[in-house]
């Protein structure tokens, strides 16, 4: 057995269930302690029982590990009858395959104490041209209260702890063992306890945690869970970020940072291909899919799906420079689309919403009402209505996101989709999708289905219209094709004057005489938070200003000359002489990581504002002042 103890600590009030729960977590999620892996898959898992009355002769895991060691890894089949075999070999009442394992959903109230599972699972890596995948050994023991886990290769494993481990449970005390006779190398020693342990611990607090908190209506999502091969998934994604995602990185034209845009699409990519692989082979069709990609951006996810052999489309309403360097069988649309009759889609197989912000409500219910076989993939970021207003938040227990995809699923069940919700492994904080692959009725009452999904728009929104040709909610409006620029610059300027003003006033109204100018009496005035000075602002001035950016805040920023902002608070920026930094100390420190020696600017051909316009007018004679004096 593991009788050497590599590190140990008590944890009051811990539980079998906790306990099991938090290893389940490096068995299953290795990448969440190791970020060179990418997950892992299971291969194969067996369950055990003790013969009556030997229950008190324990399982010796050391030894069945050791001996399975001796086999070659990667035969699967081999592995698993040697397996068998030693289970067998142990005074175990019964070796039982089981089809489908997971030990965070195991029932362990209903779990037999003489008990264990046999897990082999396959931990596979990020980068699969650095590293091989390990197949991992598992024994979950109830009866000893332990997890040991071993891997199978020992000459290629750079990921993972070299020697057989064992995590352990006994009278509230939590330790990392390993074999008594085996003398651990120190990089391995100190991953086990320094990381893994470290990590255990917190995983059992926040199970405890969890077991005394009140339910949550929210669902666990597992990433993935809707394809079925995570190692295919795993290859896939490593083939064909290599195929297009490096040479796209180098050629990336657009001002978005490729290497989290250009492998964001490919993750989506490979999600879809194999989602529509798995469709062909339920099917029994070797036809692929056609689709089109509604609010295609930069269009890279088209270019992908067409070069892996899927006919599509990408529609947008704006253009990409990085357009002109896809080849010619990539085929990309510039248009706006407005939820019509008209912006139907009946021969296409599968509608892609990804990030298609104000259309984003749309996507299944276009899917529904092009054609009854039309399936959608939706992966909405921003929150919006039919009408293309904001969405407005209906759960204030929940974030404007959890809320907006329950409203999504709502919408995909109202327009008559069986509803998958998945999570995809993307660099993204904004990564759970929808998928509508099926129908909830059959396709003698398709039409019946397009009167409900039109009276369900009617119920979110007023001005729909109902009739062939006529748009499903007549207020809808796409976004322009031509950016608007929203930083205050596009302003009147008297509009901009007058807010300036108000703001200075208030502020030198809460008099304090700066000390950076012995002898003279300047009035630095007050601090003042972003929000009591909108309070301020008459509210047509208000709608003005937001109508052109995000606010005040920008537009005391753009005065930055006046104006200093820093957490949520306002004052004036206390003027400097000509070849000193107007930056304060607070400002620079921000900004040390990006400009170490921040440029000095001769601005003397721009007027001094505080010249002409503060009371006690410039504290600098003009050849010392950075402005010029009028």
């Amino acid at each position: 057995m593991f009788d050497k103890v590599l590190i140990s600590r008590q944890v009051p009030g811990i539980n079998l269930e906790c306990f099991f729960r938090a290893t389940g977590i490096y068995l299953f999620k290795p990448h969440v302690v190791n970020r060179k892996l990418f997950g892992a898959s299971n291969l194969h898992t067996f369950s055990y029982r003790y013969r009556e009355g030997d229950s008190a002769e324990l399982l010796d895991v050391a030894g069945l590990l050791a001996g399975i060691k001796e086999q070659v890894a990667g035969n699967l089949e081999k592995v698993v009858q040697n397996v068998e075999n030693a289970c067998k070999g142990q005074k175990l009442q019964s070796v039982q395959t089981v089809d489908e394992f997971d030990l965070n959903k195991l029932d362990f109230s209903g779990q037999p104490k003489d008990s264990g599972f046999v897990v082999i699972n396959r931990f596979l890596p990020r980068n699969l041209t650095v590293f091989r995948p390990l197949d991992v050994l598992a024994v979950i023991d109830f009866h000893s209260h332990s997890v040991s886990i071993t891997c199978l290769q020992d000459a290629e494993n750079n990921l993972i702890p070299k020697y057989a481990f064992s995590m352990q449970l006994e009278q509230e005390q939590l330790s990392i063992r390993c074999n008594n006779d085996l003398n651990p190398d120190e990089k391995t020693s100190t991953w086990l306890k320094d990381v893994l342990f470290q990590r255990l611990l917190k995983w059992v607090e926040n199970n405890m945690l969890q077991a005394t908190a009140q339910p949550s209506n929210r669902d666990e999502l597992i990433s993935l869970s809707l394809i079925n091969d995570l190692e295919e998934y795993n290859r896939l994604y490593s083939e064909l970020k290599s195929k297009y995602g490096t040479e796209m990185v180098k050629i990336w034209p657009e001002t978005t940072d490729p290497r989290k845009y250009v492998y964001e699409d490919v993750a989506i990519a490979t999600y879809l291909l194999l989602l529509w692989k798995q469709e062909r082979e339920e099917l029994g069709s070797d036809r692929l899919q056609s689709f089109v990609d509604i609010g295609c951006g930069n269009g890279l996810l088209v270019y992908i799906l067409a070069s892996e052999g899927h006919d599509g489309l990408g529609i947008d309403l704006r253009r990409r420079k990085i357009w002109d360097l896809y080849p010619a069988n990539v085929k990309l649309k510039e248009q706006s689309i407005v939820p019509s009759d008209k912006a139907l889609f009946p021969d296409i197989d599968w509608i892609i919403g990804n990030h298609s912000d104000e259309l984003s409500p749309w996507i299944p219910v276009l899917a529904a009402r092009s054609a009854y076989r039309c399936r959608y993939f939706l992966l909405p970021c921003c929150a919006f209505e039919f009408d293309g207003n904001k969405f407005q938040r209906q759960n204030s227990g929940v974030s404007q996101y959890t809320d907006f995809l329950r409203y999504a699923r709502e919408i995909s069940e109202v327009c008559g989709f069986e509803t998958a919700v998945d999570r995809l492994k993307i660099p993204s904080t904004k990564r759970t999708c929808l998928v509508g692959s099926s129908r909830t009725y059959d396709e003698n009452q398709f039409q019946e289905y397009l009167g409900k999904i039109q009276t369900f728009i009617d119920s979110r929104v007023s001005g729909s219209a109902k009739g062939t040709d006529l748009n499903w909610s007549e207020n809808f409006r796409p976004r322009e094709s031509v950016e608007k620029v929203r930083n205050c610059t596009k302003l009147e300027r008297s509009l901009i004057d007058e807010i300036v003003g108000i703001v200075f006033e208030a502020l030198i109204a809460k008099k304090r005489m700066a000390t950076e100018f012995p002898g003279r009496n300047w009035n630095a005035g007050g601090k003042i938070g972003i929000g009591d000075l909108v309070s301020l602002i008459p509210k047509d001035k208000l709608t003005s200003l937001k109508s052109e950016c995000g606010g005040l805040q920008t537009l005391l920023k753009n005065n930055h000359q006046i104006f200093q902002v820093l957490n949520g608070c306002v004052q004036l920026r206390i003027p400097t002489r000509q070849g000193e930094s107007s930056k304060s100390a607070e400002e620079l420190a921000k900004k040390s990581k990006k400009q170490k020696n921040p440029r000095v600017v001769n601005l003397k051909e721009k007027p001094c504002w505080f010249h002409s316009n503060h009371p006690d007018g410039c504290p600098f004679e003009e050849e010392q002042c950075k402005f010029k004096h009028f």
